[in-house]
């Protein structure tokens, strides 16, 4: 009788790549506390440090990170801000909340007409902003105002620069760089 090549019976299965390994970790985790479906999901874009039943360890460091829904928060993400320029549309940021956000909502334990009770820096960042606003053409502010402080998409707003919808993004973006330096210039913030 003759043989022929022998022939294994066990399955041969392929490697499991990191991001199965840590899903079957962040799964078991999760059916161990009784945790929802969805915390599983948000788990699996965050680091994530799971210990395994054999007493290692599973770590991973690739991540997936929302930056932020706004032109602003993606370039200072991305690098494309220079420090000065975070300064000054932080310095902006800064007075935009000392003003105070008009609610859609009417607070009726408010006696109408007394303000919000911070008057001074009210006024204070009200005459900042009259000041700041003088540094730049009106066009120019209005895209800036628009960007940083009402999170306007810089498409939207560079079509008032150009009708090249390619440009339009880096129109704002450079509008909103040289209103950022001339702030920080008049204010010496650098």
């Amino acid at each position: 009788m003759a043989r022929g090549p022998k022939v294994s019976t066990k399955i041969k299965r392929e490697p499991k790549s990191p991001a199965q390994r840590v899903a079957e970790a962040v799964a078991a985790k999760a059916e161990a506390i009784g945790a929802p479906a969805v915390q599983v999901a948000r788990g699996m874009h965050a680091i994530v440090d799971v210990p395994l039943r054999d007493g290692g360890r599973v770590v991973t460091t690739q991540t997936l990170i929302n930056r932020g829904g706004t032109p602003v928060a993606r370039w200072k993400a991305a690098k494309l801000l220079s420090d000065s320029q975070v300064d000054a549309i932080d310095y902006c940021e800064t007075l935009w909340s000392r003003l105070g956000g008009k609610g859609l909502v009417m607070d009726l334990a408010r006696i109408p007409g007394t303000g919000q009770g911070n008057g001074w820096a009210e006024q204070e960042a009200l005459d900042d902003l009259k000041r700041i606003k003088g540094y730049v053409p009106v066009k120019y502010w209005s895209l800036f105002e628009n960007v940083c402080r009402f999170d306007m998409a810089a498409g939207f707003a560079g079509s008032d620069l150009t009708e090249c919808r390619n440009d339009q993004v880096s129109a704002a973006r450079t509008t909103v760089q040289f209103v950022a330096d001339i702030i920080a210039m008049k204010e010496r913030l650098i």
